[in-house]
C-alpha cells in the first residue's frame, strides 16, 4: 500500500511539472517591467492561452510584431472578456514583464485598450 501511494504521488508530481513550466513565474522576467503601445492585428481565441498579436514601432521607427499571452478561455470568459474585447485596429497599451528568452512575447500587469483600462493586476 505504501509503495502504491508513493508511486501515485510521484506520478502526480511529474505530471504537474510540464503544466507549471510555462506559467508566468518561469517564462517572464518578473524583476523587470516594460511598457508597450501598439495596434492589434489579430486575436487567437484558443486554449491553452488566448493570444493577441499587435504591432509596435520601436525607437528607430521600425514596426515590430509582438504577442500578448492571456489566460485560458474559461478564465477570460469568467472575467467578462469575449473575443470581441480585442479587435484588429484597436490601440493597446501594456505594462508587462518581458519574456526571459528575449522574444517579443509578453503577459501583462496593466492592459489598456483604446484608452480604457481593461485590467490592472497591481490593483487586485
Amino acid at each position: 500500500m505504501k509503495l502504491t501511494v508513493s508511486v501515485l504521488a510521484g506520478a502526480l508530481f511529474l505530471a504537474s511539472v510540464p503544466g507549471y513550466a510555462h506559467h508566468a513565474e518561469v517564462v517572464y522576467d518578473t524583476t523587470r517591467t516594460i511598457s508597450l503601445k501598439g495596434t492589434i492585428t489579430k486575436l487567437m481565441w484558443t486554449n491553452p492561452h488566448a493570444m493577441v498579436h499587435f504591432q509596435v514601432k520601436n525607437e528607430q521607427g521600425q514596426v515590430e510584431d509582438w504577442i500578448l499571452e492571456l489566460s485560458a478561455l474559461g478564465t477570460l470568459v469568467r472575467s467578462g472578456w469575449t473575443k470581441n474585447t480585442f479587435k484588429p485596429g484597436d490601440q493597446i497599451e501594456i505594462v508587462s514583464h518581458p519574456h526571459k528568452e528575449g522574444i517579443r512575447r509578453v503577459n501583462f500587469e496593466k492592459l489598456t485598450i483604446n484608452g480604457k483600462v481593461i485590467r490592472d493586476k497591481s490593483s487586485d
